[in-house]
C-alpha cells in the first residue's frame, strides 16, 4: 500500500501561492503520461488515468465540496509529480480533478463558502449508502431528493462500477484527518483493523497531528449517503479512505489535547469547516482555504529533509 503513502506526501508537498482557476482543470494537458477522458460535458468532467494496463487499481477523488480549493489544487500537484517521474507506482491510477467545477467556478468569483453543486446539492450526501433525506441551508448538507439525483454523483458511480478499483480515495478540508468507513455511524469495518495499519503508516512519517479512524468519529459529526461509504459497502473497495488534509486552525492538535483534558470522559469535540455560522463572512471562507494552501508550502519548507 505504499500509493496511499506517496498520495498524502504529495498533500504536503510544496503548493503554489496561488490556486488554479477552473479553466486550468478544463484545458490542463497530461496526455504525455495520463489518458485523459471526458465523462461528462455538462458539468464538465474528465478523467486522468495512469498505467492502464496495472491490475492493481486505485481511483481518486478529489474537489467534492467547491469550496475546499485546496484538494484539487493538491490533485494537480500529484499527478504532475507523477508526469515528472518524481512519483513511481505501479497502481493503476483512475483521477477526478475536479467533480464540482460549476460552483468552484462561483467560488472563484466571490462566492467563498459554497459547498454544494449547482442544484444546491452536497454531492457528498447524495449516493446511495445509508442515504438520508435532509436539508440543511447553514451546514450546506442538502442531500438531494434521492440517491444520485445528481449529474456528477452518477459519473462517479458508473465509473466505479467499471473500473472496480481495490482503492478508493476522496481528498477533502476542513478537518486534519485520515478516515476510514464509516461516515454514517460510529462502528467500525470487518477490516479495520487492516485500515489502521496503513493509516497509522501514513501518519508516522507525514502527519502525526492527524486523527484516525472511522470519520464518524473524528469529524465531529454523522454523515449519510458520502462517496466513502458507498465506495465501501456499495461498490466493495476494501481499501477505502478519506483524506482531511488541512484544518483552519494552526493549533488544532493542541485544541484536541486540551479537549481531552477538559472532557476526560468524553469524545474530543472536533472543529470543522462545515460549521459555517449565519455570521462567517464569503472573506472568512476565503482565508480559511487560501491560508491552507501556504500553511502547506510552509510544512514542507519545515519537512524539507524527508
Amino acid at each position: 500500500m505504499k500509493f496511499v503513502l506517496i498520495l498524502f506526501f504529495v498533500a504536503n508537498s510544496q503548493i503554489p501561492d496561488y490556486f488554479h482557476k477552473t479553466d486550468y482543470f478544463d484545458d490542463i494537458d497530461l496526455s504525455g503520461c495520463s489518458k485523459v477522458d471526458n465523462v461528462s460535458t455538462d458539468p464538465y468532467i474528465n478523467t486522468y488515468t495512469v498505467n492502464p494496463k496495472s491490475n492493481k487499481k486505485a481511483f481518486i477523488l478529489f474537489g467534492e465540496h467547491a469550496r475546499e480549493l485546496i484538494s484539487p489544487e493538491t490533485g494537480i500537484k500529484f499527478l504532475q509529480h507523477i508526469c515528472k517521474n518524481e512519483i513511481q507506482t505501479d497502481f493503476q491510477l483512475k483521477v477526478i480533478l475536479n467533480l464540482n467545477p460549476i460552483s468552484r467556478r462561483k467560488v472563484e468569483k466571490g462566492d467563498y463558502c459554497l459547498r454544494l453543486n449547482e442544484n444546491g446539492v452536497d454531492l457528498n450526501r447524495n449516493y446511495d449508502a445509508h442515504f438520508l433525506q435532509n436539508q440543511d441551508p447553514q451546514m450546506q448538507t442538502n442531500s438531494g431528493k434521492i440517491p444520485f439525483s445528481e449529474v456528477e454523483t452518477r459519473v462517479v458511480k458508473e465509473l466505479l462500477d467499471d473500473y472496480q478499483p481495490q482503492v478508493f480515495l476522496s481528498i477533502h478540508s476542513g478537518s486534519l484527518g485520515l478516515y476510514t468507513p464509516y461516515s454514517y455511524d460510529k462502528i467500525q469495518t470487518q477490516n479495520y483493523d487492516e485500515l489502521v495499519d496503513i493509516l497509522n503508516e501514513v501518519s508516522k512519517d507525514h502527519c502525526p497531528q492527524c486523527d484516525i479512524g472511522p470519520a464518524s468519529k473524528n469529524v465531529g459529526y454523522l454523515a449519510y449517503g458520502t462517496s466513502l461509504d458507498y465506495a465501501y459497502d456499495q461498490e466493495h473497495i476494501p481499501y477505502s479512505f478519506i483524506y482531511e488534509i488541512y484544518h483552519h486552525s494552526v493549533h488544532l492538535e493542541n485544541e484536541v489535547k486540551l479537549a481531552h483534558v477538559k472532557h476526560a470522559k468524553q469524545e474530543p469535540q472536533r472543529q470543522s469547516f462545515l460549521e459555517i455560522n449565519d455570521d462567517m463572512t464569503p472573506q472568512e471562507c476565503f482565508e480559511r482555504t487560501m491560508t491552507g494552501i501556504q500553511k502547506i508550502g510552509v510544512m514542507q519548507q519545515e519537512r524539507h529533509q524527508i
